[in-house]
């Protein structure tokens, strides 16, 4: 214990307990920091799922871990897409399983995946000083439910969620998808969201 050194004592005799004080989530506004809702992927590891999984499974998966969403990756965890809690719940589904001429339980997260080419990314420098406002302006001008979130290198570190944040915020939400091929216009027009 050498390399120590000792603590100077006080006297306590005449000491009160602290007060313990609720450790509350922060009340956010559409001005607090974007960083204050993103999902960190390096503290948390995000919920995943790899392509072939069954709409049913992810299902079980999300209410699980109280996921707004689903990593779609392949055997090697590459990053493929995205699925939504919202869509794996919705009439999506059976439209997809009526155009595969499969049953709903049938569908894999491949059929209804956003792929990770028709996703957004913004980097963890420019959230570091914009606001909530500012990402979710970005999702609506982008018409996209999720930000993904990548470090200086291009990795993907984290995510955003549209829905989180409305639901933080007790305000709706006012994002239409915009179409990126033809079947998405025709998926929209059967599906409207």
């Amino acid at each position: 214990m050498a390399n120590f050194k000792e603590l100077r004592i006080q006297n306590i005799s005449q000491g009160v307990l602290a007060h313990t004080f609720i450790d509350e989530e922060p009340i956010l506004k559409l001005t607090s920091p974007s960083l204050k809702v993103v999902h960190n992927f390096t503290q948390k590891s995000p919920l995943r799922a790899t392509e072939n999984t069954t709409i049913s499974q992810a299902l079980k998966l999300v209410s699980g871990d109280k996921s707004d969403y689903v990593l779609v990756t392949n055997e090697q965890q590459n990053l493929l897409g995205l699925v939504s809690s919202a869509d794996l719940q919705s009439a999506k589904i059976t439209i997809i399983a009526q155009r595969l001429g499969v049953k709903n339980n049938e569908v894999s997260l491949s059929d209804v995946m956003t792929p990770i080419t028709d996703l957004a990314g913004v980097s963890m420098q420019s959230l570091s000083y914009s606001c909530i406002g500012d990402a979710l302006q970005t999702m609506e001008h982008q018409g996209v439910m999720f930000l993904l979130v990548t470090t200086a290198h291009n990795e993907i570190c984290g995510l955003i969620s549209a829905r989180e944040i409305a639901r933080k915020l007790q305000i709706p939400l006012h994002i239409t998808p915009i179409a990126q091929t033809f079947s998405d216009v025709i998926a929209n027009v059967e599906h409207p969201h």
